[in-house]
């Protein structure tokens, strides 16, 4: 069986870089540059398109909330305005970039 050193790989096995000394830092960098983790799979700009899209869509759950809670339709006013929430939430985390948003998607 062949291990390959990746910086994943690396930071499973040294744990929290908040933690590390300054050779494990160096040590790191070498293996970043010998072997760099791939891409992300969306760049910032698709992100911030995709934080604007959540945006909107909270803002339209939030207008429907508060019409249906005016005409007094207060479940259905709870339902979007926790759909808006939730909405917001991922308009932060896309608005972060990929690794932040997959993180909350997953829940990390």
């Amino acid at each position: 069986m062949t291990l390959t050193l990746t910086t994943d790989a690396f930071r499973d096995q040294h744990g929290d870089p908040a933690t590390w000394t300054a050779a494990t830092l160096d040590s790191y960098q070498v293996i970043g540059e010998i072997a760099p983790p791939p891409p992300p799979p969306y760049i910032h700009r698709e992100m911030q398109a995709e934080a604007e899209a959540w945006q909107a869509s909270a803002a339209g759950q939030q207008r429907l909330a508060d019409e249906l809670a005016a005409k007094g339709h207060t479940i259905a006013a709870g339902i979007h305005r926790r759909g808006a929430q939730d909405a917001r939430q991922h308009a932060e985390a896309a608005r972060l970039g990929w690794p932040a948003y997959e993180a909350f998607l997953n829940g990390w």
